[in-house]
């Protein structure tokens, strides 16, 4: 992929409310105080023994949750309580038989070391784990005292949502309490990042601070590597390449070199939610290697080349509750998979289709042409059958609150755009739309185009479906500002199938153009943030402007001429505003505020039936 340099524009607008909501990603409480617990992994909300309390979770002992007290607390004459998974309970009624909050008798200091009782910064209602809250009055966000401690609520609240590898903040601020020379560089990267998302502080100084930072020695530790990995990170979002790669690169050889590759690096430690940060350190160090090579970045010591055997990590809501429970190793996993077992956490999944990526998406267009056929079968299936096993209730990405389940999005974002990979030519790659555009769609076995009409059939080639998969994940409220930099290359995959469509393969539609569109808004506000995005944006508007001209001669429906139909999303493109249609499956769910930067346009919906007729 031909990544080049580009200078980042100013940023973005400041973040909205930052308190959020009590939810799986904005809870940050746990207990570091290195007793390990044990935790049924999220399941069905039939299946009550996940609604195990957390009394019976301590002693590892199987509970029969029952409501609101289960029968052992009742034995045993002890205060019973749950921390409420957001999306193991579907029946309202049973939700709100679960305490929300711990008794009385243990509502002590959360952390039961000296140096963390004397924590200056008060609990937030954004700090108490999923489900919990400090009382029955309504929360009041309270603005962030210094400027670290805003920085520190914009990196959490955006940037971490995507890439959990750190503590959760609060177990974060206090360890950074208590060995504040330890965590000086990840401190500054952790400012850079935040300021990213703010208009009230600049980003010039604090960049340059952890660029100088991070080129000089940092200490042999893994705060060293999160701080190196989350750099690289921002640094490929900046269109700074050379960075991204040289800071990746130091960030794996260090991870290796400690040993975190091994299973038992994190078992080492005595304190359960500091081992879990540690596994997921490593993953995250393997997706961004995955990713950076399916964009043609090469690396000098790729990870795939690298043995390990670190154990998967939970789901986001034991994570933040800091009720770790038993790890499931990679054998365990792919065992329970093949006997139809599904049961995992979210990263699993994520972490299963990136190993898809790299073992089958990525070898495929270096492979023989006499190869090529039978692996693009195979990866095409694997793609299939992971979006088939992951469980329906997970797959709503949605929990009864409005939450969305940040990790599996981009996993099943990352699967239909697989999908879509396998079915681009090779040419057609990188940055720069407009010059390999032109080139046109594959043309080998896997291009079917074909119109197939039935009943129950999809008249649409394979790769449009991958793309309208893609494009249904935006109806949730999932806040584009989160949206990982790595997602504007992918959204080109996206953006490209349709305009092939249009262009290309005779599918020209107002439906197709106005998705065209609807990526388009969604790069200019990642673009905010991540000149990255804002380039794509740029590059998809322009091959948009030159090749999606109105037709003429088109039939569109009883009293609607073809200029007509075409002005309304035209105008759009050429006038650099914005138009959603409210009726082809792209539009927000009920209830829930639409994303940020979208409106609605009245007068296309008439358009859309008409063209339909």
């Amino acid at each position: 992929m031909s990544l080049r340099y580009d200078h980042p524009t100013p940023k973005g607008q400041d973040t909205e409310n930052e308190g959020g909501s009590l939810s799986r990603q904005a809870s940050t409480v746990s207990s570091p105080d290195g007793s390990e617990s044990r935790a049924a992994n999220r399941s069905k909300a039939n299946i009550r023994v996940s609604l195990a309390c957390v009394q019976c979770r301590s002693k590892h002992v199987k509970c029969d949750a029952t409501l609101p007290a289960c029968n052992r607390c009742q034995q045993e004459d002890k205060p019973c309580y749950y921390a409420k998974s957001r999306r193991g309970i579907r029946d309202p009624k049973k939700r709100s038989l679960i305490s929300d909050k711990p008794p009385a008798a243990l509502a002590g200091p959360v952390f039961s070391s000296a140096k963390a009782s004397s924590a200056t910064t008060p609990i937030q209602p954004n700090d108490l784990p999923g489900g919990w809250s400090l009382d029955a009055k309504p929360r009041v966000y309270v603005s962030p005292t210094t400027e670290d401690e805003l920085l520190l609520n914009l990196f959490y609240n955006h940037f971490h949502s995507s890439h959990p590898c750190l503590p959760p903040k609060r177990y974060f601020t206090v360890h950074v309490e208590s060995d504040p020379d330890s965590y000086h560089f990840l401190r500054a990267v952790i400012k850079y990042c935040g300021s990213l998302y703010t208009s009230q502080v600049s980003s010039d100084e604090l960049r340059e601070a952890a660029f100088s930072a991070a080129c000089s020695s940092v200490p042999f530790t893994v705060q060293s590597v999160q701080g190196l990995l989350i750099l690289s990170i921002a640094a490929f979002g900046e269109m700074k390449f050379e960075h991204h790669l040289g800071w990746a690169n130091r960030a794996i050889r260090m991870a290796v070199e400690l040993g975190m590759n091994r299973k038992t690096f994190a078992d080492s430690m005595s304190d359960p939610v500091i081992a879990e940060s540690y596994r997921r350190t490593w993953w995250c160090l393997t997706f961004q290697s995955s990713l950076r090579s399916m964009n043609g970045i090469e690396s000098t010591l790729p990870i795939g080349d690298v043995e390990y055997d670190v154990d998967l990590p939970c789901e986001e809501w034991e994570y933040d509750s800091g009720i770790i429970p038993q790890p499931v190793s990679q054998s365990q996993f792919e065992t329970r998979a093949g006997l139809g077992h599904a049961d995992f956490s979210s990263m699993a999944y994520l972490i299963e289709i990136c190993r898809i990526q790299t073992e089958l998406v990525l070898p495929y267009n270096d492979a023989p042409e006499d190869k090529k056929a039978e692996l693009f079968e195979r990866a095409d299936a694997r793609i299939c059958d992971w979006l088939r096993r992951v469980p329906r209730w997970k797959m709503d990405l949605i929990d009864p609150d409005g939450v969305v389940d940040v990790v599996l999005f981009h996993a099943v974002a990352l699967a239909h755009v697989n999908r879509l990979r396998l079915r681009q030519s090779k040419p057609r790659s990188g940055l720069n739309l407009r010059e390999y555009f032109p080139l046109g769609p594959a043309t080998g076995p896997d291009r079917k185009a074909q119109m197939i009409k039935g009943f129950g059939w999809n008249s649409h080639p394979i790769d449009i479906q991958a793309a309208n998969g893609f494009c249904d994940l935006f109806r949730y409220p999932f806040p584009t500002r989160n949206l990982r930099p790595v997602m504007g290359p992918a959204i080109i995959r996206v953006a490209l199938a349709y305009l092939d469509a249009c262009v290309f393969l005779g599918l020209d539609s107002p439906v197709f153009r106005e998705r065209i569109n609807r990526l388009i808004q969604i790069l200019t506000v990642h673009g905010e943030m991540w000149p990255l995005s804002r380039k794509i944006a740029d590059e998809v508007k322009l091959v948009a402007k030159e090749y999606l001209t109105p037709r003429t001669g088109q039939s569109w429906g009883p009293g609607v001429s073809a200029s007509e139909a075409w002005a309304a999303v035209t105008s759009s493109l050429l006038n650099d505003t914005t138009i959603i249609a409210q009726d082809f499956g792209f539009q927000p769910v009920q209830d829930i505020n639409p994303i940020e930067g979208w409106t609605v346009s009245e007068t296309w919906p008439n358009l859309i039936n008409a063209y339909q007729t």
